[in-house]
């Protein structure tokens, strides 16, 4: 939508207040709310001067300052937002430097932006589709509860949040989402599969997302727990129309393809880094298990969601579902490309998961997904492997040096 779009369908919808939202580098969303009569179509380009909280300094992120930025709302990002009184219409914004007016570098969302232009000027594809499954628990029913272990696509009695969903879902499509499905996952967690969107709006549509599960279990004294849970995604990127994953290669995955998912195990690492620096609670992290098309608990694999010939997806099961999603999900289009470019050969490990040989812990971080997760370990492979997230100047040191210090 453009501003004048947006400003007419505020008219239309009786809107009286905006929410202007960004988020922080932890992936929580911070909000300022305007009357409408704020927003002008000169607000899009000029922006609102605002105090806000950054990191005080690339080494010493869990100092927080407050200062001047300018937060300018996206036309083409904004959502209703179906839990207030009077309408209220999110627009989510970038946030500028006050004073030079240039893209902040604490700015995660940008990162996501920046993550799709590089692959556009990379010349691998010129389009990149994500879908995202966002998990959650409901009444306090812990995630790690063995005794209703055999809940997956449960029905009747068995799918004890059902009508909770469909509510949500409900709620969901009136305020600007699509949900392509929602179904009981395993131990009576539940979970939302948001339709395929480019990069950006589907890191928006998951923030939403979270957003509107919180507040609607609020209001009907529900609680929700999202820790310990994980976002399944799928990806594709397409030239000219035409997905580059599908060919002969392996299991119907292209060359590109496979070198794309090795190019996500070889900094698989750095990734989790990343995820687990947004996610203090977050206390263990899958096993590091390599390329499978069939093996449920590999952390990056084969996707069949269709039958036919060309319909191949590389799934992603490495984000926390608390995790900030702009910065994960820039990571891993960064090691796809990094892959991709360097022609990274999976090999044996296409099939070495099936083999007896299969030593697990030499593809684990930490070892067992029973250990206690190793941040200190974490934080030395991002800070090691940071050469592919600062290529087109996606990541910057600075903003890594910050990750580092919330692990």
């Amino acid at each position: 939508m453009k501003p004048k779009a947006v400003l007419a369908y505020c008219r239309e919808r009786g809107i009286k207040s905006v929410d202007l939202r960004f988020s922080d580098i932890q992936g929580n969303w911070r909000r300022i709310t305007f009357p409408l009569s704020a927003l002008t179509e000169a607000s899009f380009e000029e922006g609102f001067g605002q105090m806000i909280s950054l990191p005080s300094s690339p080494r010493d992120s869990q100092v927080v300052a407050k200062e001047y930025a300018n937060l300018v709302p996206q036309s083409d990002a904004n959502y209703l937002d179906p839990f207030t009184t009077h309408p209220t219409l999110i627009l989510l914004a970038s946030i500028q430097d006050a004073m030079m007016r240039e893209e902040s570098a604490w700015d995660s969302r940008q990162v996501a932006i920046k993550a799709t232009r590089f692959l556009e000027t990379s010349t691998i594809g010129d389009g990149l589709m994500v879908s995202a499954s966002v998990p959650f628990c409901m009444h306090d029913l812990s995630p790690d509860d063995s005794s209703s272990a055999n809940t997956f696509l449960a029905c009747g009695l068995d799918d004890k949040h059902f009508t909770l969903r469909c509510d949500i879902a409900d709620v969901a499509n009136e305020a600007g989402l699509q949900i392509d499905r929602h179904f009981c996952d395993i131990n009576n967690s539940s979970s939302m599969i948001l339709k395929p969107s480019k990069l950006v709006e589907s890191c928006d549509d998951v923030m939403m997302l979270r957003y509107l599960v919180s507040q609607f279990t609020s209001q009907r004294n529900v609680r929700v727990c999202f820790g310990n849970l994980w976002i399944t995604s799928h990806w594709t990127i397409s030239r000219q129309g035409e997905s580059i994953f599908a060919g002969g290669a392996y299991r119907g995955m292209s060359d590109i393809g496979l070198q794309a998912m090795s190019g996500i195990l070889h900094h698989a690492s750095s990734i989790c880094a990343i995820a687990a620096a947004s996610s203090p609670r977050l206390s263990t992290i899958p096993w590091l298990r390599l390329c499978s098309s069939d093996h449920p608990d590999s952390i990056c694999r084969i996707a069949i969601p269709s039958n036919q010939p060309r319909g191949r997806l590389i799934e992603f099961s490495g984000s926390p579902s608390q995790s900030n999603p702009y910065l994960v999900n820039s990571a891993v289009v960064m090691a796809m490309i990094d892959g991709i470019q360097n022609k990274m050969a999976a090999g044996k490990s296409l099939d070495i998961l099936n083999s007896p040989a299969f030593d697990r812990t030499d593809y684990s971080l930490g070892g067992s997904a029973s250990n206690a997760l190793d941040r200190s370990g974490l934080k030395s492979s991002l800070d090691d492997d940071r050469e592919y997230l600062i290529q087109g100047e996606v990541f910057s040191d600075d903003l890594i040096d910050s990750i580092c210090d919330q692990l």
